[in-house]
Protein backbone atom coordinates (compact mmCIF):
# COMPACT_ATOMS: atom_id res chain seq x y z
CA UNK A 1 0.00 0.00 0.00
CA UNK A 2 1.51 3.27 -1.07
CA UNK A 3 0.67 6.28 0.44
CA UNK A 4 1.40 10.11 -0.41
CA UNK A 5 1.88 12.80 2.34
CA UNK A 6 1.38 16.56 1.72
CA UNK A 7 3.49 19.00 4.32
CA UNK A 8 5.08 22.30 4.41
CA UNK A 9 8.66 20.31 5.75
CA UNK A 10 9.30 17.30 7.65
CA UNK A 11 9.92 18.41 11.07
CA UNK A 12 12.26 16.30 13.90
CA UNK A 13 9.37 15.08 15.33
CA UNK A 14 7.33 13.71 12.30
CA UNK A 15 10.37 11.52 10.88
CA UNK A 16 10.22 9.25 13.41
CA UNK A 17 6.83 8.66 13.48
CA UNK A 18 6.99 7.99 9.52
CA UNK A 19 10.14 5.69 9.35
CA UNK A 20 7.37 3.65 12.54
CA UNK A 21 4.41 4.19 9.62
CA UNK A 22 6.54 1.82 6.98
CA UNK A 23 8.14 -0.67 9.23
CA UNK A 24 4.64 -1.28 9.80
CA UNK A 25 3.82 -2.33 6.12
CA UNK A 26 2.96 0.87 3.95
CA UNK A 27 4.88 2.85 1.64
CA UNK A 28 5.52 6.51 2.37
CA UNK A 29 6.03 9.21 0.18
CA UNK A 30 6.41 12.59 1.41
CA UNK A 31 5.63 15.77 -1.03
CA UNK A 32 6.94 18.60 0.58
CA UNK A 33 7.98 22.30 -1.41
CA UNK A 34 11.64 22.51 -2.96
CA UNK A 35 11.99 25.48 -0.28
CA UNK A 36 10.62 25.93 3.31
CA UNK A 37 7.08 26.71 3.19
CA UNK A 38 6.65 29.42 5.88
CA UNK A 39 2.67 28.96 6.24
CA UNK A 40 2.71 25.80 7.09
CA UNK A 41 6.14 25.29 9.03
CA UNK A 42 6.30 27.59 12.68
CA UNK A 43 9.08 29.57 12.83
CA UNK A 44 12.02 28.12 14.28
CA UNK A 45 10.62 24.97 14.07
CA UNK A 46 13.65 22.00 13.78
CA UNK A 47 13.48 20.32 10.35
CA UNK A 48 15.09 17.14 9.31
CA UNK A 49 17.09 16.19 6.01
CA UNK A 50 18.50 12.28 6.38
CA UNK A 51 18.16 9.43 5.19
CA UNK A 52 14.80 7.92 6.13
CA UNK A 53 12.70 4.66 5.30
CA UNK A 54 10.31 6.86 3.48
CA UNK A 55 10.59 8.78 -0.05
CA UNK A 56 10.58 12.13 -0.03
CA UNK A 57 9.73 14.29 -3.28
CA UNK A 58 10.03 17.96 -4.09
CA UNK A 59 7.59 20.11 -5.83
CA UNK A 60 8.38 23.64 -6.95
CA UNK A 61 4.91 26.27 -5.37
CA UNK A 62 3.36 28.98 -6.30
CA UNK A 63 1.44 31.64 -4.49
CA UNK A 64 -1.75 31.56 -5.63
CA UNK A 65 -4.62 34.02 -5.82
CA UNK A 66 -6.32 32.96 -2.80
CA UNK A 67 -3.31 33.98 -0.84
CA UNK A 68 -1.61 30.27 -0.41
CA UNK A 69 0.89 28.23 -1.81
CA UNK A 70 0.19 25.03 -4.14
CA UNK A 71 2.13 22.37 -4.78
CA UNK A 72 2.50 22.55 -8.53
CA UNK A 73 3.84 19.30 -9.07
CA UNK A 74 1.80 17.36 -7.40
CA UNK A 75 -0.40 16.06 -10.27
CA UNK A 76 2.93 14.68 -12.19
CA UNK A 77 4.05 12.94 -8.93
CA UNK A 78 0.57 11.72 -8.41
CA UNK A 79 0.57 10.28 -12.07
CA UNK A 80 4.08 8.61 -11.21
CA UNK A 81 3.70 7.27 -7.90
CA UNK A 82 0.24 5.91 -8.40
CA UNK A 83 -0.98 5.68 -4.67
CA UNK A 84 -3.46 4.71 -2.91
CA UNK A 85 -4.10 6.87 -0.91
CA UNK A 86 -3.32 11.00 -1.36
CA UNK A 87 -2.81 12.74 2.28
CA UNK A 88 -3.72 16.19 2.23
CA UNK A 89 -3.22 19.01 4.93
CA UNK A 90 -3.35 22.32 5.44
CA UNK A 91 -2.75 24.02 3.19
CA UNK A 92 -2.76 22.03 0.79
CA UNK A 93 -5.89 20.69 0.15
CA UNK A 94 -6.98 23.59 -0.69
CA UNK A 95 -5.67 22.72 -4.11
CA UNK A 96 -8.50 20.10 -4.60
CA UNK A 97 -10.74 22.78 -3.92
CA UNK A 98 -9.71 25.28 -6.38
CA UNK A 99 -8.03 22.43 -9.12
CA UNK A 100 -10.40 20.68 -11.32
CA UNK A 101 -8.08 18.99 -12.87
CA UNK A 102 -6.68 17.66 -9.07
CA UNK A 103 -9.86 16.31 -8.26
CA UNK A 104 -10.48 14.75 -12.06
CA UNK A 105 -7.12 12.67 -11.55
CA UNK A 106 -7.60 11.75 -7.87
CA UNK A 107 -11.16 10.60 -9.60
CA UNK A 108 -9.52 8.48 -12.82
CA UNK A 109 -7.28 6.93 -10.62
CA UNK A 110 -8.94 5.91 -7.85
CA UNK A 111 -7.25 7.48 -5.32
CA UNK A 112 -8.63 7.63 -1.62
CA UNK A 113 -8.59 11.31 -0.23
CA UNK A 114 -7.81 11.59 3.34
CA UNK A 115 -7.60 15.16 4.98
CA UNK A 116 -5.44 15.45 7.74
CA UNK A 117 -5.92 18.34 9.78
CA UNK A 118 -4.93 20.08 13.35
CA UNK A 119 -8.38 20.53 14.45
CA UNK A 120 -7.24 23.68 17.08
CA UNK A 121 -8.62 27.02 16.23
CA UNK A 122 -11.12 25.16 13.61
CA UNK A 123 -14.52 26.68 14.61
CA UNK A 124 -17.69 24.45 14.05
CA UNK A 125 -19.53 25.16 10.54
CA UNK A 126 -21.25 28.50 10.28
CA UNK A 127 -20.41 29.82 13.79
CA UNK A 128 -18.40 32.96 13.20
CA UNK A 129 -18.68 34.17 17.17
CA UNK A 130 -16.44 31.53 17.80
CA UNK A 131 -13.85 34.15 17.33
CA UNK A 132 -15.52 35.83 19.33
CA UNK A 133 -14.57 33.26 22.72
CA UNK A 134 -11.29 31.65 21.15
CA UNK A 135 -9.63 34.83 19.51
CA UNK A 136 -6.22 34.22 17.01
CA UNK A 137 -2.82 35.41 18.08
CA UNK A 138 0.22 35.09 16.56
CA UNK A 139 3.66 34.52 18.21
CA UNK A 140 3.97 38.14 19.44
CA UNK A 141 0.18 37.83 21.06
CA UNK A 142 -1.19 40.17 17.94
CA UNK A 143 -5.11 39.77 17.54
CA UNK A 144 -5.76 38.09 13.86
CA UNK A 145 -9.28 37.11 14.58
CA UNK A 146 -10.97 40.98 13.63
CA UNK A 147 -11.80 43.22 11.00
CA UNK A 148 -14.74 42.44 7.55
CA UNK A 149 -11.68 40.53 6.09
CA UNK A 150 -10.51 38.11 8.71
CA UNK A 151 -14.03 37.16 9.14
CA UNK A 152 -14.77 37.44 4.93
CA UNK A 153 -11.70 34.55 4.90
CA UNK A 154 -12.56 32.69 7.45
CA UNK A 155 -16.17 32.04 6.16
CA UNK A 156 -14.95 30.97 2.72
CA UNK A 157 -12.44 28.61 4.38
CA UNK A 158 -15.57 27.05 5.90
CA UNK A 159 -17.12 26.64 2.85
CA UNK A 160 -13.89 25.05 1.30
CA UNK A 161 -13.87 22.72 3.98
CA UNK A 162 -17.26 21.47 3.87
CA UNK A 163 -16.80 21.09 -0.01
CA UNK A 164 -13.86 18.99 0.80
CA UNK A 165 -14.71 16.98 3.47
CA UNK A 166 -18.01 15.76 1.41
CA UNK A 167 -15.74 13.98 -0.70
CA UNK A 168 -13.07 12.49 1.61
CA UNK A 169 -12.87 8.94 2.27
CA UNK A 170 -11.67 9.88 6.49
CA UNK A 171 -10.25 12.49 8.40
CA UNK A 172 -6.92 12.17 10.15
CA UNK A 173 -6.64 14.29 13.05
CA UNK A 174 -4.09 14.61 16.01
CA UNK A 175 -6.49 15.69 18.78
CA UNK A 176 -10.31 14.39 19.99
CA UNK A 177 -11.73 18.26 19.74
CA UNK A 178 -12.27 17.19 16.14
CA UNK A 179 -15.43 15.09 17.50
CA UNK A 180 -16.86 18.07 18.50
CA UNK A 181 -15.84 20.11 15.42
CA UNK A 182 -16.15 17.95 11.94
CA UNK A 183 -19.43 16.45 12.18
CA UNK A 184 -20.89 20.47 12.18
CA UNK A 185 -19.34 20.00 8.29
CA UNK A 186 -21.18 16.98 7.14
CA UNK A 187 -18.06 14.57 8.22
CA UNK A 188 -19.47 10.84 9.67
CA UNK A 189 -18.52 9.38 12.53
CA UNK A 190 -16.66 6.74 11.20
CA UNK A 191 -14.82 8.85 9.01
CA UNK A 192 -13.37 10.90 11.85
CA UNK A 193 -10.10 9.36 13.05
CA UNK A 194 -8.16 10.70 15.71
CA UNK A 195 -4.43 9.77 15.81
CA UNK A 196 -2.78 11.93 18.46
CA UNK A 197 0.57 13.79 18.31
CA UNK A 198 4.24 11.72 19.73
CA UNK A 199 7.89 12.46 19.43
CA UNK A 200 9.86 9.88 19.49
CA UNK A 201 9.12 8.42 22.52
CA UNK A 202 10.98 5.30 21.69
CA UNK A 203 14.57 7.33 22.07
CA UNK A 204 13.05 9.06 25.00
CA UNK A 205 12.59 6.17 26.86
CA UNK A 206 16.23 4.99 26.09
CA UNK A 207 17.79 8.27 27.39
CA UNK A 208 15.49 7.94 30.37
CA UNK A 209 17.19 4.75 31.45
CA UNK A 210 20.47 6.60 30.52
CA UNK A 211 19.67 10.10 32.87
CA UNK A 212 18.70 8.07 35.88
CA UNK A 213 21.90 6.19 35.75
CA UNK A 214 23.80 9.35 35.81
CA UNK A 215 24.62 11.65 38.11
CA UNK A 216 22.51 14.96 38.55
CA UNK A 217 24.06 18.10 37.02
CA UNK A 218 21.74 20.33 39.30
CA UNK A 219 21.36 20.71 43.06
CA UNK A 220 17.95 18.88 44.61
CA UNK A 221 15.64 21.56 44.68
CA UNK A 222 11.76 21.71 44.02
CA UNK A 223 12.00 22.88 40.45
CA UNK A 224 9.53 24.42 37.90
CA UNK A 225 10.36 23.82 34.45
CA UNK A 226 9.16 25.39 31.49
CA UNK A 227 10.78 23.89 27.64
CA UNK A 228 10.23 26.48 24.90
CA UNK A 229 11.07 29.35 22.45
CA UNK A 230 10.70 32.66 24.41
CA UNK A 231 7.88 34.58 22.40
CA UNK A 232 4.76 35.88 24.36
CA UNK A 233 2.66 33.38 23.18
CA UNK A 234 4.47 30.99 25.31
CA UNK A 235 3.20 33.26 28.33
CA UNK A 236 6.78 32.89 30.09
CA UNK A 237 5.84 35.86 31.51
CA UNK A 238 2.76 34.69 33.48
CA UNK A 239 4.76 31.88 35.16
CA UNK A 240 7.28 34.31 36.12
CA UNK A 241 4.26 36.50 37.36
CA UNK A 242 2.94 33.49 39.02
CA UNK A 243 6.17 32.74 40.62
CA UNK A 244 6.46 35.69 41.97
CA UNK A 245 3.67 35.04 43.75
CA UNK A 246 4.60 31.97 45.54
CA UNK A 247 8.51 31.68 45.93
CA UNK A 248 8.20 32.87 49.52
CA UNK A 249 6.25 30.23 50.27
CA UNK A 250 8.69 27.82 49.00
CA UNK A 251 12.58 29.05 49.85
CA UNK A 252 13.93 25.98 48.13
CA UNK A 253 12.23 26.19 45.07
CA UNK A 254 13.37 27.64 41.62
CA UNK A 255 11.84 28.42 38.31
CA UNK A 256 14.08 26.86 35.16
CA UNK A 257 13.50 28.33 32.12
CA UNK A 258 15.21 26.55 28.55
CA UNK A 259 14.77 28.00 25.69
CA UNK A 260 15.42 31.10 23.26
CA UNK A 261 14.18 33.61 21.81
CA UNK A 262 12.84 37.40 20.84
CA UNK A 263 11.63 38.08 24.40
CA UNK A 264 14.66 36.98 26.51
CA UNK A 265 15.70 40.46 27.08
CA UNK A 266 12.32 41.29 28.38
CA UNK A 267 12.19 38.33 30.45
CA UNK A 268 14.95 38.85 32.07
CA UNK A 269 14.12 42.48 32.53
CA UNK A 270 11.10 41.04 34.47
CA UNK A 271 12.93 38.90 36.80
CA UNK A 272 15.07 41.62 37.82
CA UNK A 273 11.66 43.86 38.46
CA UNK A 274 10.63 41.26 40.44
CA UNK A 275 13.75 40.46 42.68
CA UNK A 276 13.54 37.07 41.50
CA UNK A 277 17.62 37.27 39.96
CA UNK A 278 18.27 34.22 42.29
CA UNK A 279 15.39 32.53 42.37
CA UNK A 280 15.02 32.35 37.98
CA UNK A 281 17.59 30.79 35.64
CA UNK A 282 17.71 30.86 32.38
CA UNK A 283 19.37 27.90 30.99
CA UNK A 284 19.26 29.54 27.14
CA UNK A 285 18.42 27.16 24.43
CA UNK A 286 19.65 23.32 24.99
CA UNK A 287 19.23 20.74 21.98
CA UNK A 288 21.16 17.64 23.14
CA UNK A 289 18.31 15.34 24.16
CA UNK A 290 20.38 13.53 27.13
CA UNK A 291 20.58 17.27 28.51
CA UNK A 292 17.08 17.87 28.17
CA UNK A 293 16.74 14.87 29.93
CA UNK A 294 18.64 15.49 32.70
CA UNK A 295 16.80 18.59 33.20
CA UNK A 296 13.31 17.51 33.26
CA UNK A 297 14.44 14.16 35.47
CA UNK A 298 15.83 16.61 38.29
CA UNK A 299 12.55 19.17 38.35
CA UNK A 300 8.98 18.87 40.22
CA UNK A 301 7.00 19.98 37.80
CA UNK A 302 6.56 21.23 34.18
CA UNK A 303 4.39 24.37 33.14
CA UNK A 304 3.34 25.41 29.81
CA UNK A 305 2.04 29.04 30.57
CA UNK A 306 0.70 29.40 27.36
CA UNK A 307 0.80 27.84 23.59
CA UNK A 308 2.62 24.48 23.13
CA UNK A 309 2.14 20.54 22.54
CA UNK A 310 4.69 18.26 22.22
CA UNK A 311 6.72 19.35 25.27
CA UNK A 312 4.05 18.19 27.18
CA UNK A 313 4.26 14.62 25.54
CA UNK A 314 8.38 14.98 26.22
CA UNK A 315 7.83 16.09 30.06
CA UNK A 316 5.65 13.27 30.70
CA UNK A 317 8.36 11.00 29.78
CA UNK A 318 10.30 11.61 32.30
CA UNK A 319 6.95 11.38 34.99
CA UNK A 320 6.77 15.12 35.73
CA UNK A 321 3.35 16.37 36.80
CA UNK A 322 1.88 18.90 33.98
CA UNK A 323 0.54 22.60 34.50
CA UNK A 324 -0.95 24.18 31.67
CA UNK A 325 -4.32 25.68 29.84
CA UNK A 326 -4.99 25.58 26.45
CA UNK A 327 -2.12 24.97 23.99
CA UNK A 328 -2.81 23.14 20.63
CA UNK A 329 -5.64 20.82 21.41
CA UNK A 330 -3.30 17.90 22.47
CA UNK A 331 -3.35 18.79 25.65
CA UNK A 332 -6.81 17.65 26.33
CA UNK A 333 -5.99 13.69 25.71
CA UNK A 334 -2.79 13.88 27.35
CA UNK A 335 -3.59 15.86 30.92
CA UNK A 336 -6.58 14.78 33.42
CA UNK A 337 -7.12 17.34 36.06
CA UNK A 338 -6.20 15.87 39.59
CA UNK A 339 -4.86 12.50 37.73
CA UNK A 340 -1.44 13.43 36.03
CA UNK A 341 -1.43 17.40 36.40
CA UNK A 342 -4.34 20.66 36.67
CA UNK A 343 -5.64 23.20 34.06
CA UNK A 344 -5.02 26.71 35.02
CA UNK A 345 -7.37 29.29 33.62
CA UNK A 346 -6.03 30.50 30.81
CA UNK A 347 -4.39 34.04 31.12
CA UNK A 348 -5.26 34.30 34.99
CA UNK A 349 -1.90 34.28 37.08
CA UNK A 350 -3.91 33.58 40.34
CA UNK A 351 -5.29 30.28 39.10
CA UNK A 352 -1.75 29.24 37.76
CA UNK A 353 -0.02 30.13 41.16
CA UNK A 354 -2.48 28.18 42.91
CA UNK A 355 -1.86 25.19 40.65
CA UNK A 356 1.77 25.34 40.99
CA UNK A 357 1.08 25.88 45.06
CA UNK A 358 -1.12 22.53 45.25
CA UNK A 359 1.87 20.10 43.47
CA UNK A 360 4.68 21.94 45.72
CA UNK A 361 2.63 22.11 48.70
CA UNK A 362 2.60 18.13 48.01
CA UNK A 363 5.38 16.67 46.28
CA UNK A 364 3.95 13.11 47.40
CA UNK A 365 0.92 13.98 44.85
CA UNK A 366 3.72 15.64 42.42
CA UNK A 367 5.23 12.40 42.41
CA UNK A 368 1.61 10.46 42.25
CA UNK A 369 1.24 12.93 39.15
CA UNK A 370 4.46 12.07 36.99
CA UNK A 371 3.98 8.42 37.69
CA UNK A 372 0.34 9.03 35.58
CA UNK A 373 1.78 10.76 33.25
CA UNK A 374 4.26 8.24 32.71
CA UNK A 375 1.82 5.51 32.69
CA UNK A 376 -0.14 7.87 29.60
CA UNK A 377 2.80 7.66 27.55
CA UNK A 378 3.51 4.03 28.00
CA UNK A 379 0.19 2.60 27.47
CA UNK A 380 -1.66 5.17 24.96
CA UNK A 381 -0.09 8.04 23.43
CA UNK A 382 3.66 6.76 21.68
CA UNK A 383 5.42 6.22 18.89
CA UNK A 384 4.29 2.91 18.00
CA UNK A 385 0.58 3.64 19.26
CA UNK A 386 0.10 6.14 17.00
CA UNK A 387 1.93 4.96 14.00
CA UNK A 388 -0.36 2.05 14.71
CA UNK A 389 -3.50 4.63 14.44
CA UNK A 390 -2.04 5.50 11.14
CA UNK A 391 -2.05 2.29 9.78
CA UNK A 392 -5.49 1.60 10.84
CA UNK A 393 -6.91 4.52 9.04
CA UNK A 394 -5.29 3.26 6.21
CA UNK A 395 -6.27 -0.36 5.81
CA UNK A 396 -9.57 0.41 6.40
CA UNK A 397 -9.83 2.86 3.94
CA UNK A 398 -8.57 0.99 1.26
CA UNK A 399 -10.64 -2.06 2.50
CA UNK A 400 -14.17 0.15 1.19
Amino acid sequence: MKVVFTMGGITHYLSPLLDCIVKKGIDVVMVIPRSKDSQTIGKGVKLVDKEALYQVRYSDTKQMWYGKTALTDLKSILEEEKPGILVLGWPYFLQYFFDRQLRFLIRRNKIKLIVREIPFQVPPYGQLSYFKEHPVYNENMELLSRGLPFYLRALLTMYIRKFVYKHVDATINYASCAYDILPSYGVKKEQIHVTYNTPDTDSLMGLREKVIATPPILKKKQRILHIGRLVKWKRVDLLIDAYAKICASFPGSELLIIGNGPEMENLQSQVLRLGLKERVVFAGAIYDPFTLGQYMYESSVYVLAGMGGLSINEAMCYSLPIICSVCDGTEKDLVQDGVNGYFFKEGDVDSLADSITKLLSNPEVGKLFGEMSLKKIKEEINLDTVSGRFVKVFEEVMSV
